[in-house]
């Protein structure tokens, strides 16, 4: 019998079904959880897996990442630090003297002070740098977007291009300067994107996912999309499953826009792989907390409420109507992730969600509600009443990587992302990073319980470790739809990561990403990654 299809027995540590319950060994047949607590002397054909005394737990989840975007810019440039027009543009150049030749360019993780005083003069210092070369240049929030000419000319952006419900484009005596914003990242993106393709996209997506596998993750939730538009390379991580070379479990998203694209999700389903599997649509509500955009019912203070894709009726069109795409959603069997950071964000989404179970009796699909910056109480209530069809993912990492945000909301900064609040009220929430928003450094499964355990403010109440191990495994299990992950029971997929040292015993203030150690991880029962051979 091959080693890789016979019967493992993982013994000699601490097994964690889940945050709370240990079990002696667990049995692992083909690529699932067989048994628990059995007697060896009854499974003489297993390959014993000794843990030496380490914990093992069921495999990690990133439930909101975007490893398959960041693969798409890594054949570019990297712009962290590059924040003024003049830094950009050398940086640029730079990189496109050490990537010759004509294929489009990809630059990420710039930031400004002000996105909208971008000008025609910003613009001819990049277009200098790049010529003809078609260049997209991505903010480190992912919510803004410089297209030099070169790039809005092949998009066909132009003074008359109607500009998308929730989008900016910056003009300058009536022209585009190149500055897209929110939603009117898709002039370029949803155009140009596909023309970034070959094995520079697959070998930079493998690289973050042989990193993450390091990190002690079995799986992500890739949205494959974003404000700039799709970045829908299922395929690609299809490949890399039939190469052997996937170290995770990728579960993946349809990003639309409005109702009129919604059913393009329909074609994404009866697809999946054991590794590679498709979990519902992706919808974005409002605009970036840290740009200042989050749609709030109260005024903040750059003077006004934000900004929304959607609204609660028709006014924006039929197309943007809340009530119109969650009713559909339902009415096609897609689960749905809603970008959401207001709590008029929150508001409509509740209203629409509570509108189909008013009309059905119930919702069908599982509705994930991201990032959650300014939830109140009532609307925590409120999401629990939904009986685990309504799920969160939120970002203990943004407690840090988003600090100083009072710029934007003042006071009321200081009730962002109460994420203990979520756990209290009952609500299923999964752990994620948002990567490559939130930097890499804070990317490490324990970083964030560093961060969530020390916890920082009023709002922001320290996590216990059990929270955090729930997060990380069932609560993120929750937002992608599938029963299968999340536990080490009979039945479950063999997603499993080991630690050198048990969780519970490391001191909050001690944990870092690489304390305690990962030494290995298995998703579907093959070892995924393994300290010991690096």
């Amino acid at each position: 019998m091959d080693r890789q299809t016979m019967p493992k027995l993982f013994t000699n540590g601490r097994i964690y079904q889940n945050a709370d319950t240990r079990v002696a060994n667990i049995l692992v047949e083909n690529d699932s959880v067989a048994a628990v607590d059995v007697n060896p002397a009854d499974h003489q054909d297993a390959a014993v897996i000794d843990l030496a005394g380490g914990a093992l737990y069921p495999g990690f989840c990133d439930s909101h990442v975007h490893l398959v975007e960041a693969g798409v810019g890594f054949s570019g440039v990297d712009l962290r630090g590059k924040n003024d027009p003049e830094a950009i543009a050398t940086a640029v150049a730079a990189a496109m003297a050490s990537h010759p030749g004509d294929a489009p360019f990809f630059g990420s993780a710039f930031s400004l002070a002000d996105y909208d005083v971008w000008s025609l003069a910003d613009l001819a210092k990049l277009d200098a740098a790049t010529g003809d070369r078609v260049t997209l240049l991505a903010d480190d929030l992912g919510h803004n977007l410089i297209a030099n000419s070169a790039a809005m000319a092949k998009a066909g952006i132009t003074a008359a291009t109607p500009v998308p419900s929730g989008g900016k484009v910056i003009t300058e005596d009536g022209k585009p300067t190149g500055m897209l914003r929110e939603e009117a990242m898709t002039l370029a993106g949803n155009p140009l994107l596909p023309l970034f393709t070959g094995a520079a996209v697959q070998e930079g997506a493998r690289r973050f996912m042989n990193a993450w596998a390091a990190m002690g993750y079995t799986a992500i939730v890739d949205l494959m999309g974003a404000p700039i538009g799709r970045i829908l390379r299922p395929e690609m991580c299809r490949e890399m499953e039939r190469k052997g070379i996937l170290p995770l479990r990728v579960n993946y998203n349809y990003t639309f826009f409005g109702l009129d694209d919604l059913d393009g999700g329909l074609a994404e389903m009866g697809h999946d792989t054991d590794l590679v599997r498709f979990i519902g649509n992706k919808l974005f509500i409002d605009g970036a907390y840290a740009g200042g955009q989050a749609w709030t019912t109260w005024e903040n203070k750059e003077g006004g409420h934000g900004l929304h894709t959607v609204a609660p009726d028709d006014s924006m069109g039929k197309n943007q109507n809340i009530n119109r795409i969650i009713a559909r959603l339902e009415e096609v069997g897609l689960n749905c992730h809603y970008h959401i950071q207001g709590d008029k964000a929150l508001d409509v989404t509740l209203d629409a969600l509570a509108a189909v179970v008013a009309k059905k009796g119930k919702l069908e699909c599982v509705h994930t509600l991201i990032h959650l910056a300014f939830p109140r109480p009532d609307q925590i209530e409120r999401i629990a009443s939904f009986a685990g069809k309504v799920v969160t993912t939120v970002q203990p990492g943004f407690w840090q990587a988003e600090a100083g945000l009072e710029r934007y909301y003042g006071e009321a900064n200081n009730a962002s992302y109460p994420i203990k609040d979520l756990f209290g009220a009952g609500v299923a929430t999964g752990m994620s990073t948002d990567f490559f928003v939130s930097p890499l450094e804070l990317a490490a499964p324990t970083k964030v319980m560093n961060i969530a355990m020390v916890g920082g403010g009023a709002s922001r109440k320290p996590l216990s470790m059990r929270e955090l191990l729930s997060g990380f495994t069932q609560g993120s299990a929750a937002t992608t739809g599938k029963s299968d992950v999340g536990a080490l029971a009979p039945g479950m997929k063999a997603d499993m990561v080991l630690y050198e040292r048990d969780l519970y015993d490391v001191a909050p203030q001690d944990l870092a990403a690489a304390n305690p150690k990962v030494l290995a991880t298995w998703v579907s029962g093959r070892k995924a990654f393994d300290a010991a051979s690096k």
